[in-house]
């Protein structure tokens, strides 16, 4: 279901790592040649991942008995490493959102307690979505066949994508770019108002 990798966004990510579990992750990813260092505050204690050019931050919070990797949002643009950390979602019973960009389609998975909750491909108009029982739904459009709260999740992560590449090109002056995020945005606002009259 992949395309050529570009970059993956880690979204509200919670992993509880027992000590042993941890030690694992830290052998894959010495084992693949990445560089790892400690950075420490007060709260939080951060673990640096090098590799070529490439520098990664994972925050973790201190307990007695384990770490919890948490972050309201992670990017990652190296493929091996987002690769482990959604290996380490599904092992450690994790939660969170995982959207994952290609030269195509646009992934989003939705994981609870390490399961996958729901999978989404936005391509153009379409979607596609497979929940965890495997069974996929695809709609257009408006299309009201979907049960609503379904449409209405699907919707949220899209003006969540959609905000996202808006200031992607604030960030870029991109003023061509910012005036088509922004009709889209209205769009897809507009259309989850009438969405949420029917839940």
């Amino acid at each position: 279901m992949r395309n050529s990798f570009i970059d993956v966004e880690f979204t509200n990510i919670q992993i509880k790592l027992s000590k042993p579990a941890l030690h694992q992750f830290i052998k894959r990813m010495m084992n693949e040649h990445y560089s790892l260092y400690w950075r420490y505050d007060s709260k939080t204690i951060y673990l640096m991942i090098e590799r070529d050019e490439s520098v990664h931050e994972l925050p973790f919070l201190r307990n007695t008995e384990f770490l919890t990797l948490s972050a309201e949002s992670l990017y990652i643009n190296d493929e091996g490493l987002a690769s482990a950390l959604e290996s380490l979602l599904q092992h450690e019973k994790g939660t969170g959102i995982v959207k994952r960009s290609t030269d195509g389609p646009l992934y989003i998975i939705s994981y609870q307690s390490g399961d996958i909750e729901s999978m989404i491909e936005i391509d153009g108009s379409e979607k596609v979505m497979m929940n965890q029982n495997g069974s996929m739904i695809h709609y257009k459009g408006n299309d009201k066949s979907l049960n609503a709260k379904t449409i209405y999740n699907v919707m949220n992560l899209e003006i969540d994508y959609v905000l996202m590449e808006l200031h992607e090109a604030m960030k870029c002056s991109n003023k061509e770019m910012v005036e088509v995020h922004k009709r889209k945005l209205k769009q897809l606002l507009s259309r989850r108002e009438q969405v949420e009259q029917l839940l």
